[in-house]
């Protein structure tokens, strides 16, 4: 059954880190970890499945990228994931093709 990504004990009401909203050419940009995941699902009440159809993935992928990078079966977000679903979710605004070619 999929639930909430916020359901259950926790006390994490966090925001992914400032530095993983900058875009990636930026030189402040730092590569979200599954905290950083984590905390956006939460915020949003996202579910993987709901992450998953957001970024184009199977759920089970989904579920790599919140593992902690300790465990085997972890995989970090691609970095054009993590900026749709920070799009979708209204974390940053898109940039647009013209700001790339300024």
């Amino acid at each position: 059954m999929d639930t909430p990504a916020n359901s259950g004990v926790s006390n994490l009401e966090e925001d992914p880190r400032p530095a993983t909203l900058l875009p990636f050419h930026d030189p402040g940009f730092v590569a979200p970890t599954h905290v950083d995941v984590r905390a956006v699902t939460r915020r949003y009440k996202l579910t993987g499945a709901s992450v998953a159809r957001i970024t184009g993935v199977l759920p089970r992928t989904v579920r790599k990228w919140h593992a902690s990078s300790d465990v085997a079966n972890h995989a970090p977000i691609p970095y054009a994931a993590w900026r749709l679903l920070l799009i979708e979710t209204g974390l940053v605004a898109p940039s647009g093709l013209l700001a790339l070619t300024a």
